[in-house]
């Protein structure tokens, strides 16, 4: 299951790429470099648009170097990492912590907070326990899982500005940075290649992206939106867009079965259990990848009645939900930036 999920999201990102650039014309200033990593558990594309081959691909390579770093600090299974410390030594001593981790193990607990609980960075042990995409998934006991989500209060992460020391009170709790951390490396995948002077790029990873400028033709990028379908690969609708994040959460991405049920990866912290509602898919267009990665996660659990309240109040975010029948709701910002390419989905006015 883990290698057909791995396939899966390697032709999405691809597919995605390819929409992209449908209709790009390269401009003799530059020159298109392109390169595809395994990276934070999926696969990273940088494309850049260049003065020379040299010089991009060393724009490529300083970025899969930043995001090497990142993962090395906020991975959970990389044995000396920073969480993979702070977990471990849950309910016995702080750790010191890299800036970097302490930052975003703020972010997680504001983000928190602002969702009302619908994004927790404490469901590590809850993560964990179901396994899903890796080898040992499955459907635990429901005593197992009413156990741990006494163990995701974020008030037993203590956090030391003065020192950048953190302490898990909770022995039996652990934090996953991987709702987050994603969207961080793809910010500063972006903060990189504007530092080298790039005027036009694109970052995917794993569907999380960003798009730098326009494309070299002066039009906006197309980013397409994938059919949120189990086994599926088409194209529901295509975003017109420069300059913003497009970050998409689904039942879709990874997922088993066990006796015809199906299971997917995002849970929902008040349960326990993955999230079952009325939405296939959320995609947020933002200003940043981070906040793309938070909030759609966090308007997929909270489902489209109360995602849609939710996002009146937020500033610089735009939304597309999709529900399991096929209708799409929009905010108003986005209105004129989207377009159906599947007739079977049907906008909701």
């Amino acid at each position: 299951m883990k290698k057909r999920f791995v396939s899966s999201v390697f032709i999405l990102v691809v597919f995605i790429t390819l929409v992209l650039l449908f209709g790009c014309s390269e401009e003799e200033d530059y020159q298109l470099i392109q390169e595809s990593r395994f990276a934070l558990g999926t696969y990273n594309q940088v494309t850049v648009y260049a003065p020379g081959e040299e010089e991009g691909q060393g724009i490529i390579n300083e970025v899969f170097a930043r995001v090497d770093e990142i993962e090395s600090l906020m991975s959970s299974n990389i044995d000396d990492s920073d969480i993979y410390m702070l977990n471990s030594q849950a309910g016995e001593s702080a750790v010191t912590v890299d800036p970097e981790t302490f930052k975003l193990l703020q972010l997680g607990k504001e983000y928190k907070d602002l969702t009302d609980g619908a994004f927790n960075i404490g469901i590590g042990a809850l993560i964990a326990l179901w396994d899903i995409g890796g080898n040992d998934q499955r459907v635990p006991e429901d005593g197992e899982i009413q156990e741990l989500l006494n163990r995701i209060d974020l008030n037993q992460l203590t956090l030391n500005q003065n020192n950048y020391e953190a302490k898990l009170e909770d022995p039996e709790m652990s934090v996953d940075l991987g709702g987050i951390a994603k969207g961080y490396a793809v910010d500063e995948a972006i903060r990189i290649i504007e530092e080298h002077g790039v005027e036009h790029a694109i970052v995917d990873f794993g569907g999380d992206i960003y798009v730098l400028g326009s494309n070299p033709d002066g039009n906006e990028w197309r980013i397409g939106i994938s059919t949120p379908e189990i086994g599926g690969s088409g194209v529901a609708a295509r975003l017109f867009s420069s300059d913003m994040s497009v970050v998409s959460s689904g039942d879709y991405e990874r997922y088993f079965f066990e006796d015809d049920q199906l299971y997917h990866h995002i849970l929902d912290p008040a349960t326990g259990y993955p999230t079952d509602n009325e939405l296939s898919s959320v995609t947020v267009v933002s200003n940043t990848a981070l906040a793309g990665d938070v909030f759609s996660t966090a308007i997929f659990i909270m489902g489209l009645e109360e995602g849609l309240d939710f996002l009146k109040d937020q500033e610089d975010i735009e939304a597309i939900l999709i529900t399991n029948n096929k209708e799409v709701y929009l905010t108003d910002g986005i209105v004129d930036l989207f377009e159906i390419m599947d007739e079977e989905y049907i906008i909701v006015e």
